[in-house]
């Protein structure tokens, strides 16, 4: 690990010894990975000509991770500047200033070899995973690496055609990993030093590319075809289901990309490649799981859903290069609208002060969404800067808008003007 370009840090020092603020994301789609930030006073429409950003970093290895913001830094995944073999975190400031930049670990180096995964922070350190199944922790400050293992390794993983892009979650004080191995389902590292709180039996399944997600006190996981719940303390599984019988078995991948959206006892898991999704409801006394209805619509690629006043909004696959814009009845399942646009173009979403963003993958189009019955853009305008595709989900943090397309990262001020 090198430190590179350490500057002007003394400002951090305060901020990360403080509880986080309100408006920090400190890990992958905000809290609990449901893609929607606790933001106010943001613009309800963008000028005609669309949003300049107030900075653009372009100098950024390749990655597909998200940003992460704490206190006056910001966190982002990419592939090493000086071996581009090896994954490292990078650390700005927030007027896009580089500060430092930490290799922790190998690329994954068959397809896709770019940074794929978003830091996880938690009590002044990141925790942040390689494609390949190696898990480090850093140093928020300077980026020195605390510990690290090689859970791939160590528990024989099965891995999917694109390796591992699980951004991790961080509870209690431990780190939860699903490795997917031929030794064990899961893991909880010690995030104080990577010791192993508890295993999980293997469930003989390779990996699905999922952040596991809170629903009640259980931890959700989603393997390449199958769901279960876990008791985070212990690593009790309470149950497990085939999420593929209940979707579309017929056209199951076993590609499954999007953390299952939650709300009470209930959450929906959803996958692309035409496979659907199941609205799940936990049963009492964790005797398992209920099947309330499932959905032939929405399948997002690896765009991510939000839930807002009872309805779920997303993205559906009809090809790797197209789909339309859906919007579900939570307590049903019935589709309220299957929009086309942008000539098909699917893409991500996220939700903040009253209304959805979403990000079109292949154009590159950002706009302004009502939630609602109907499909109703308010504004948009095309990103123009960076590299390769726009994978990288956004974030709003402190009315900001940080977008990140492969080597680049910029930031738009969304904030109403007083």
């Amino acid at each position: 690990m090198k430190i590179r370009q350490m500057i002007g840090f003394s400002g951090c020092v305060c901020v990360m010894a403080a509880s986080l603020q309100a408006a920090d994301v400190y890990r992958f789609r905000g809290e609990n990975a449901q893609g929607k930030f606790n933001e106010t006073g943001l613009l309800k429409q963008w000028p005609e000509e669309g949003l300049e950003p107030k900075w653009t970093y372009s100098e950024l290895g390749a990655g597909w991770g998200s940003v992460i913001k704490v206190g006056d830094r910001l966190y982002v995944t990419c592939l090493d500047k000086e071996n581009n073999r090896m994954e490292a975190v990078a650390c700005l400031d927030l007027d896009g200033k580089m500060l430092w930049q930490s290799a922790f670990g190998k690329i994954w180096q068959q397809s896709f070899q770019s940074a794929r995964t978003t830091p996880t922070y938690v009590d002044g350190k990141l925790v942040v995973m390689t494609g390949s199944g190696v898990i480090a922790c850093l140093d928020a400050k300077e980026g020195k690496k605390l510990w690290d293992k090689n859970l791939a390794e160590t528990y024989e993983t099965r891995f999917g055609p694109w390796g591992m892009a699980e951004s991790l979650v961080v509870k209690d004080g431990k780190v939860f990993v699903t490795v997917c191995g031929r030794k064990a389902l899961a893991v909880a590292l010690k995030l104080e030093d990577g010791s192993v709180v508890w295993e999980t039996p293997s469930n003989n399944d390779r990996c699905a590319y999922v952040s596991p997600v809170f629903c009640e006190d259980q931890l959700i996981l989603m393997t390449a075809k199958k769901v279960t719940g876990v008791n985070p303390a212990t690593g009790e599984v309470y149950w497990d289901t085939d999420y593929a019988t209940y979707a579309r078995p017929s056209r199951s991948q076993g590609i499954n990309c999007n953390p299952p959206i939650v709300k009470g006892n209930r959450f929906f898991v959803s996958a692309g490649y035409d496979q659907g999704g199941v609205m799940y409801e936990l049963l009492p006394e964790k005797k398992g799981v209920k099947v309330l209805w499932n959905s032939k619509v929405l399948d997002p690629h690896h765009d991510g859903m939000v839930e807002v006043d009872g309805k779920i909004y997303g993205s559906s696959w009809i090809n790797n290069d197209s789909g339309n814009w859906i919007c579900l009845d939570w307590e049903t399942g019935k589709t309220i609208y299957e929009q086309p646009w942008e000539r098909r173009g699917k893409g991500i979403i996220i939700y903040a002060d009253g209304l959805l963003y979403i990000y079109e993958e292949k154009r590159g189009t950002i706009a302004l969404l009502k939630p609602g019955e109907t499909f109703e853009v308010v504004s948009r305008f095309q990103i123009r800067f960076g590299t390769r595709e726009h994978w990288s989900h956004p974030v709003i943090s402190d009315g900001i808008l940080y977008v990140r397309r492969g080597n680049a990262l910029a930031a738009f001020d969304i904030r109403e003007k007083k």
